[in-house]
């Protein structure tokens, strides 16, 4: 029978996108997490991640669909603890973040760190999870503030908008389309695609992307999770687009990342519940992260203009 510890490590190694960060993050050992993946794969019968040289690990397909039933568990799992944590954090000495994989594997706990740094005794917790997740974790009152990609409307949610990003082409190294600076609808006509699960902003944005053109695409895997895309992009299974926050975090050395024309721009926003009392430190954590996301939106614009 599948238990709980095989779970976790599979989990922690999606959302993390390693062995390394997922031990740390759930306080084991490397050996220890690469145990519990191959007792899990044996377990069921199925190759969830392909094995590279220096011990990395890259998802498959099956471990996209896998995860996708694993988070509707960890909400259902943990909604009885995280709703007892919740009154624990009810002080000004606690925060409790939700965030969608995006910004959790790199920008927000950059941020974190520099925000923690004049503020040694504030206590926050990061968790991971999907936007339709974050959104209800944040309403209910189980963590102060979310992070989600999804435009949406909620009677007990405030949404504050974040500077808008663009997305980018994922292409592999030694493709044709390396060499070019910006690309167009055009270029991914003749290509096998991968694409984002559907549902998603991005995902609405990217076909919109196409249609438009008259673009008509060969369409490849489907994965809800960009850091997985990128790992089929390695992997020679097609072409993707993904939100420049994973194509920042993604350490693939056979993987480049290309600006397009038109741009895709994508809007996330940072959540609240309507009826909270937010404390002065998560005031300033989300005053702080407006800029954050303005910087790394300012950040990409430059970038854009000196492909061209």
């Amino acid at each position: 029978m599948i238990n709980q510890r095989q779970i976790e490590a599979f989990r922690a190694v999606m959302i993390s996108g390693g062995v390394t960060t997922a031990a740390t993050a759930l306080r084991i050992s490397q050996p220890a997490v690469s145990r519990l993946i191959r007792d899990l794969e044996d377990r069921i019968g199925v190759a969830l991640f392909e094995r590279r040289t220096g011990g990395r690990l890259r998802p498959t397909t099956d471990a996209a669909t896998l995860f996708h039933d694993v988070e509707r568990y960890f909400i259902s799992l943990e909604q009885i603890s995280q709703s007892a944590a919740s009154l624990r954090r009810r002080s000004l000495g606690s925060l409790r973040i939700a965030s969608l994989p995006a910004l959790y594997v790199r920008l927000l706990p950059r941020f974190i760190g520099r925000f923690l740094a004049s503020r040694p005794d504030l206590d926050i917790e990061l968790v991971g999870n999907s936007s339709e997740a974050v959104i209800d974790l944040v309403s209910s009152g189980r963590c102060d503030i979310g992070f989600v990609d999804l435009p949406f409307e909620h009677a007990r949610i405030r949404r504050y908008e974040l500077a808008a990003v663009s997305a980018v082409a994922a292409i592999p190294v030694s493709h044709g389309l390396a060499a070019k600076a910006v690309l167009a609808p055009a270029d991914f006509s003749a290509e096998p695609f991968i694409s984002i699960a559907r549902a998603t902003q991005l995902r609405t944005r990217i076909d919109a992307f196409f249609m438009t053109q008259g673009i008509h695409r060969e369409l490849g895997p489907e994965t809800p999770l960009s850091m997985v895309a990128c790992s089929l992009v390695a992997a020679g299974a097609g072409l993707a687009i993904v939100d420049p926050f994973t194509a920042d975090s993604v350490a693939e050395p056979k993987v480049c990342f290309k600006p397009l024309e038109p741009q895709i721009e994508v809007q996330f926003s940072l959540i609240t519940a309507t009826d909270a009392r937010l404390p002065g430190s998560a005031r300033d954590f989300i005053s702080g992260m407006q800029q954050e996301f303005a910087l790394f939106a300012q950040s990409c614009l430059q970038h854009l203009s000196a492909s061209r």
